[in-house]
């Protein structure tokens, strides 16, 4: 079970006890007696019903393994004889008997219902125990000492990767089943980030490799459960319904258990395979570059958005984005003008143009980005009173030799257009972006700053295939089908 909770006999009886690592002293100033009162829940699943029962702490003693060992004060109660969740995902000897505690970790959770009788249990897998006299029966261990005792500094950052900090009840339940699934399919977790802030970022933004990829041949009604689950985005609106994904979860899981892991895995081709590892691979580079040069434009402009300033001159330019939208248009340009307009606009940081090139919000995230370094630069630009760019267009920069120069270089450049019908082009192209905003080691990274202050840009290549449809005379893009990147 591991040393923060394990069994031992006390009183000549057999107990389960929660390790605070605390001496007699530091208890008695942690207050942490007042945590003894809090409930745990003892789940019983069998095929007829399922039954809850309390588990209430019976006292504290001072404990020590061993004389050369420094006692700790050990808060005890009730045996049960189980095994911590958490362990079971990440042994790769037990998988099987990781897919049990998942099922019967859901069946729990379900059996509780919207309204337990103590209040919503932890979801931390390291506060779940599994096992029982007949194998079928969960512990969920009082939240407060689930915290204190369980949550240390190694587990806290293996358990809160399972834990969305800002989704409750069900849909909380949910993902942390899900999580616990991409687990122990892929061998690997879904949201792997080591810091807290970037790790709830990437749970908040879904910013996970899909599971489709990570576990290629993988059952497609579980795939898709596990990625709905793990894109819920309370910031989004029109969460899914959290009962419906742990019962959906549960009727593929529950027939033939335990089952071996390939039995959910359908055998594929070595083309196929092939085939997906490109995919996979042209995801994750598109992805990066997408996410961090959005977060590295967000982090800047958060700084200097601190300025009152700064916010007055936001709004300006703002102000002055909204009058100017409406003046520009594709009137008299053809289908490959348009094309062509759109993607020299990113060098240009014309996210007016862009967005006058588009139907319906197509290109969303392009024109968000283009925007928020137009906006980044004008800020800053005003903020240090300086009349410099801050920013050079990648062209700019090729056309004056590449190599280092004091700006951030962003922009598409080697733009090749090819049409494929009337009205829809294959358009390659590379894309360069700051190297702060490259997902590379930290290390890599205060290497670079140290060296010079402005690196040199990271070069994505990509493949678009972009469709046209004429809105009143003009010609707009409809759709931008992003889909390789050598």
């Amino acid at each position: 079970m591991g040393r923060q909770i394990f069994l031992f006999d006390v009183e000549g009886r057999k107990a389960l006890g929660f390790d605070t690592g605390l001496d007699s002293r530091a208890f008695a100033r942690a207050k942490f007696a007042q945590f003894i009162t809090e409930p745990g829940l003892i789940v019983s699943l069998d095929e007829a019903n399922s039954s809850g029962n309390f588990w209430k702490a019976s006292g504290v003693v001072e404990y020590s393994e061993a004389e050369t060992v420094e006692a700790t004060m050990v808060v005890w109660g009730p045996p049960f004889n189980g095994e911590r969740l958490d362990l079971l995902l990440h042994d790769n000897e037990k998988r099987e008997a990781a897919l049990v505690a998942i099922r019967l970790w859901i069946q729990a959770v379900l059996a509780l219902g919207k309204e337990p009788p103590i209040g919503a249990p932890p979801l931390w897998p390291c506060a779940a125990l599994i096992g029982g006299s007949q194998q079928n029966e969960i512990f969920f261990a009082p939240p407060s000492l689930a915290w204190h005792c369980l949550m240390t500094k190694e587990s806290n950052q293996i358990n809160n990767r399972y834990v969305q900090p800002d989704l409750n009840g069900m849909n909380a339940a949910a993902f942390t089943a899900a999580a616990m699934l991409y687990q122990v399919f892929a061998g690997s977790p879904a949201f792997p980030a080591v810091d807290e802030i970037t790790l709830h970022e990437d749970m908040r933004e879904g910013n996970f490799l899909p599971i489709r990829l990570a576990v290629p041949g993988l059952d497609e009604r579980l795939a898709a459960l596990i990625q709905d689950a793990l894109g819920q985005n309370v910031k989004k609106g029109g969460l899914p319904n959290g009962t419906r994904l742990l019962e959906g979860f549960l009727a593929i899981l529950q027939p033939d258990l335990p089952a071996p892991i390939p039995s959910f895995v359908r055998p594929l081709a070595e083309a196929d395979k092939l085939s997906i590892e490109k995919e996979k691979n042209q995801y994750l580079k598109t992805t990066n570059a997408s996410v961090n040069t959005r977060r590295f434009v967000k982090r800047n402009a958060a700084i200097l958005l601190g300025s009152f300033a700064a916010v007055v001159i936001a709004l300006l330019i703002a102000n002055s984005i909204i009058r100017n939208r409406s003046a520009l248009s594709t009137a008299g340009m053809e289908p490959v003008q348009v094309v062509e307009s759109y993607y020299n606009s990113f060098g240009a940081l014309d996210h007016q143009r862009m967005d006058a090139c588009v139907y319906k919000g197509v290109g969303k995230d392009d024109i968000n980005l283009v925007m928020n370094l137009y906006i980044f630069s004008k800020v800053r630009q005003a903020y240090e009173m300086n009349a410099r760019p801050l920013i050079i267009s990648a062209s700019d920069w090729l056309e004056r030799g590449g190599g280092q120069v004091n700006l951030q270089v962003f922009g598409v450049t080697d733009l090749q257009i090819a049409k494929n019908s009337e009205a829809r082009y294959r358009v390659d192209y590379t894309l360069w972006v700051p190297d702060e905003a490259v997902d590379r080691p930290e290390t890599e990274q205060n290497a670079a700053r140290e060296a010079v202050e402005f690196p040199p840009p990271q070069a994505f290549r990509y493949t678009d295939f972009v469709t046209l449809v004429q809105k009143k005379g003009n010609w707009r893009i409809s759709e931008i089908q992003r889909v390789s990147a050598d």
